[in-house]
């Protein structure tokens, strides 16, 4: 009787472990879960991205990629991000209508469900080298500032990496846990970093190259974001569909408060373009912070709308050199 008992206990203990092990790695216990992490290697990837995963080698984005928010993806120093012209099936994001731009009347229209999002709403840790950077291209032999749609950033960290040929290049528009630095940032459409128009943010971009972008290098609608040491210019407006407009370094919207400070702004339309617009409403004592930038060779220096208050505005040390125009009300 006593030998069958002390049989029926470590079978029962047996059985409850068993079942304890089933829930920890589930995690439907007290235990953590099991993390199980996806490596994509020289493959072709496309649609929602529900479990982390760790990008390597020649990626082939032929479709809308989502991930889904808590989802971490890696990508690896030298990784090579190609996207396909046109969106083989997945159509998360945009409207089936064109999308025009009355200031831009050469732009061609732009259908967003026929160009490719690259949508991270969880993290990324997209952390390259100097030597071997992470690369965000278009497919084409023949590019244009347009053949995708963007890469659009909620949480994480973008470093080292080229990022070119999209409409907008990089979009941050849902979070200030962002941030952008040691990058090249080239050969976009619209605006190659676009900020704010959603929320206000205050992300970080810090020491980036950002040139050729077809209506101005950072669009910043609304927030308090540290740009720093980033070196912004016009090399090639010729590639764009209409050159002699667009060209602008960075537009500030009027109740956006960044810290803009040890830039350099080189052969740009405008380097500043002050708008009288706003989404969001002023907010008191805050102030929009320019220090220690160098503003040289460009056609206008600081170029105001009429109803944008520039009390607001704090210069500190700032260098403006050989501008057609320092400043310009219009």
């Amino acid at each position: 009787m006593k030998k069958g008992l002390i049989i029926g206990i470590i079978i029962g203990i047996i059985i409850l472990l068993g079942i304890g092990g089933y829930f920890y790695f589930r995690g439907d216990g007290q235990g953590e879960d099991e993390i199980e992490i996806i490596e994509i290697h020289n493959q072709n990837i496309s649609g929602e991205i529900r479990e982390d995963q760790i990008w390597s080698g020649e990626i082939y984005v032929t479709g809308d990629i989502t991930v889904i928010d808590g989802v971490n993806l890696t990508i690896l120093p030298g990784t090579v991000i190609e996207v396909a012209l046109t969106d083989d099936q997945n159509h998360f994001f945009g409207s089936d209508q064109p999308i025009t731009d009355i200031y831009f009347p050469k732009d061609p229209p732009f259908y967003e469900k026929e160009k490719i999002t690259i949508m991270i709403h969880g993290i990324l840790n997209a952390v390259g080298t100097v030597d071997n950077r992470i690369i965000f291209t278009s497919v084409s032999e023949n590019p244009t500032t347009h053949d995708w749609h963007g890469l659009y950033i909620s949480h994480g960290r973008l470093e080292y990496a080229l990022v070119e040929y999209a409409q907008g290049n990089i979009g941050i528009q849902h979070s200030s846990d962002v941030v952008i630095s040691n990058n090249i940032i080239r050969n976009s459409l619209t605006c190659c970093i676009c900020i704010g128009h959603s929320s206000q943010l205050s992300p970080q971009i810090l020491n980036n190259d950002v040139y050729n972008c077809g209506h101005e290098t950072i669009d910043y609608a609304g927030g308090s974001a540290l740009i720093k040491g980033n070196y912004f210019h016009l090399e090639n407006p010729e590639i764009q569909p209409d050159p002699p407009r667009g060209g602008v370094g960075i537009v500030v919207y009027k109740n956006t408060y960044p810290i803009i400070e040890d830039n350099v702004f080189e052969k740009l339309t405008n380097a500043f373009l002050f708008l009288d617009n706003s989404k969001y409403e002023a907010e008191e004592g805050e102030k929009v912070i320019l220090r220690n930038n160098r503003i040289e060779n460009n056609g206008v220096g600081f170029r105001i709308n009429p109803g944008y208050p520039m009390e607001v505005v704090v210069e500190e040390n700032n260098q403006l050199i050989n501008n057609e125009q320092d400043r310009l009300t219009l």
